[in-house]
């Protein structure tokens, strides 16, 4: 195998790992931004500690 093949083969392993991290960054963005707009999704969450778990989802998932 010639070091151009294993050039061009490690393309396919960053395309899955691409993915994985764009799906994980929306559900971080997705998750964050539905427990800071609806109050009613996990009701049993003090305001307080749920505003600060929703505003680190948001953060890491622009990070």
């Amino acid at each position: 195998m010639s070091s151009d093949d294993r050039i061009r083969n490690r393309g396919n392993v960053r395309m899955p790992l691409l993915i994985l991290g764009l799906c994980m960054t929306a559900f971080y963005i997705g998750l964050g931004s539905w427990l800071l707009l609806d109050k009613s999704f996990i009701p049993y969450i003090q305001l307080e500690f749920r505003n600060i778990f929703a505003i680190l989802l948001l953060v890491y998932g622009t990070y």
